[in-house]
């Protein structure tokens, strides 16, 4: 079985699960998945969407739950949640809607929102848009411009599986790199 056949199998589980690993890598790595023919661009946008909704809908619920704990354990999310807290209250819905898009707050986000007691109706609909803008956005930039990385990596790679693979393996260093620089800084005195 070669990586090609294997990728065409478990592309949905592997969006799934890499959609709670590091979202943004994954919805690249999908949307050039789907330019390639793996998926269909329309369920890479919905998968995508759907997941980071629900990721998003329980880190706010969390947030409301166990906020103050979550804070006293994890240094990094007290950091995000005192830059979006004092902005809350005079832009709350763009908080909501943007805080996907914004590097340091993907987590510490939904969490402040829980904590300040943002209305579920409102987290729910705005996060909702934000989810879906969000990942179509960027499974169509990807996608547009696959044709590119496929003819960049073709010619690195001369082989379009293993340029598929080389992808997956530069996103799961990404991934590894943030996850062992976000460990260090939360342990760091």
């Amino acid at each position: 079985m070669d990586i090609g056949s294997l990728l065409q199998q478990h592309i949905y589980p592997a969006i799934m699960l890499g959609s709670l690993l590091e979202g943004e890598t994954t919805v690249v790595l999908a949307g050039y998945a789907a330019h390639q023919g793996y998926a269909p661009l329309w369920a890479v946008m919905a998968l995508t969407a759907g997941i980071n909704f629900l990721l998003d809908l329980a880190w706010f619920w969390l947030g409301r739950w166990r906020g103050p704990q979550l804070m006293a354990r994890f240094a990094t999310l007290q950091r995000g949640v005192d830059k979006l807290t004092p902005r809350l209250h005079r832009h709350r819905r763009k908080a909501i809607f943007l805080v996907r898009f914004l590097y340091g707050l993907r987590t510490a986000g939904p969490i402040a929102l829980g904590m300040a007691r943002v209305p579920v109706r409102e987290f729910v609909l705005f996060n909702a848009l934000g989810a879906i803008v969000w990942a179509v956005l960027f499974a169509s930039l990807d996608y547009a411009f696959g044709r590119v990385i496929s003819v960049f990596l073709g010619r690195l790679l001369h082989d379009e599986q293993l340029a598929a693979a080389g992808i997956v393996v530069v996103g799961l260093g990404v991934w590894l790199w943030r996850h062992y620089r976000r460990r260090t800084r939360e342990h760091a005195p």
